[in-house]
């Protein structure tokens, strides 16, 4: 049977890999089934801009209400797809066809209050799929490369197709049991593999290649995704400085090897990534520069000539006050705080109040106020006479978006 087709793909080694995925896929797959037309992707996604590789296919993808995305104007575009998920998305393609829903479920781990019944019933009802041999559908589970292709296929109505004497991926073998339906999709144009001439088809698929295999299938070759507008967060710099607050503490564990860094994929200093971190953590991404280098004129044989770094970013953005006086200083703005050694500006802070002639900042990559040289997150008191510039994230999002 088809759908025990897709089943039996899953060796138990196979079934282990993919397992280690389910916790997150459980928490990040869900969209709402009732999810009616909008606007495609205005007023906007904050992690899918016009820039975005796959910005139409998601606009579309939206535009048609195959998903809304999730609350807070979020996409998660590198997100895996559960095979829930992939139903509903499949489900509301088709145009969400009536369904008869029966009062027992063909799947023992999909009850009949389970949120994607329908459109599971539904998926199981097309022969789209049977699930697996011992009656399971494993809704949770993210959907692999082999099962989408079969779903695909059996979507379209199973056309006819003559797979090729040659296969065209090199990790893919004739005999394999979805070689027919992978070859269809490659023909197809939905998909065309990695670089590298593999197809992967164990691999987990995310949102933004779902959107682009679905559009590149189904779409309207003249569809014209609508212009960005950036969505703005009501500003609410408690949720900052609260985020802040909760890496006080924090140590790094050793040179330039910590949690901020690795969130960034760098290893330079790292007090603007401790800032963009906590900026991104509190649902402001954006209204700082995300950028693993500081500044080339502090750095200069450290950052890449054709990197930009997180002082330029503000330079070319316009938002610097560099006159700066105590009524400047906001909770939630960032300043830029100069050692007076002659290299300018080295390290930036976020504000957390005004007290004194100074400010309280909360800073990572520095050290205790008590003469300490290990470094890490720490919340200190700093003299106005160290602060060179400071500019207000708002001021940031909407000068770049």
């Amino acid at each position: 049977m088809a759908g025990a087709q897709v089943a039996q793909a899953y060796s138990p080694m196979k079934r282990t890999i993919v397992t280690a995925v389910i916790a997150l896929v459980t928490a990040v797959t869900v969209i709402p089934a009732s999810a009616a037309p909008s606007q495609a992707a205005s007023p906007g996604f904050r992690d899918v801009t016009n820039h975005y590789q796959f910005y139409r296919e998601i606009s579309w993808m939206t535009d048609k209400g195959i998903t809304t995305g999730y609350s807070g104007n979020w996409f998660r575009p590198e997100w895996e797809v559960s095979r829930e998920a992939f139903a509903a998305f499949l489900y509301r393609l088709a145009g969400r066809p009536n369904v008869s829903l029966p009062s027992r479920s063909p799947f023992r781990d999909v009850p009949t209050n389970h949120q994607f019944y329908k459109e599971i019933v539904w998926l199981e009802r097309q022969n789209i799929t049977t699930g697996w041999s011992d009656g399971t559908f494993r809704p949770d589970l993210a959907i692999d490369r082999n099962a989408m292709a079969a779903f695909l296929y059996r979507f379209e109505g199973r056309p006819k197709f003559t797979a090729p004497s040659s296969s065209p991926f090199k990790d893919l073998r004739r005999s394999d049991p979805f070689y027919k339906e992978i070859t269809w999709l490659r023909s197809s144009g939905i998909t065309t593999g990695y670089s590298d001439g593999t197809f992967r088809p164990y691999a987990s698929t995310s949102r933004a290649a779902t959107a682009a295999f679905l559009f590149r299938g189904f779409g309207n070759s003249s569809y014209k995704a609508p212009a960005y507008v950036a969505p703005r967060s009501p500003w609410n710099s408690s949720l900052i400085l609260n985020k802040a607050r909760s890496q006080v503490g924090y140590r790094e564990p050793s040179w330039r090897n910590n949690k901020f860094n690795d969130w960034i994929d760098g290893n330079s200093a790292w007090c603007q990534v401790f800032v963009a971190w906590v900026f991104y953590e509190a649902g402001y991404p954006e209204y700082v520069p995300r950028e693993e280098y500081y500044d080339k004129d502090f750095f200069p044989s450290s950052v890449p000539s054709n990197h930009p770094s997180f002082v330029s970013r503000l330079q070319s953005a316009g938002v610097l006050d560099w006159n700066v006086s105590l009524s400047d200083l906001d909770p939630g703005d960032v300043v830029l705080i100069n050692w007076g050694t002659g290299q300018g500006v080295s390290h930036a802070a976020i504000v957390h109040r005004v007290d004194g002639n100074g400010a309280w900042f909360y800073e990572g990559n520095t050290a205790a106020a008590t003469g300490g040289s290990e470094r890490g997150v720490y919340h200190r008191w700093r003299s106005l006479s160290v602060i060179d510039a400071v500019f207000s994230p708002q001021d940031y999002y909407d000068a770049t978006h």
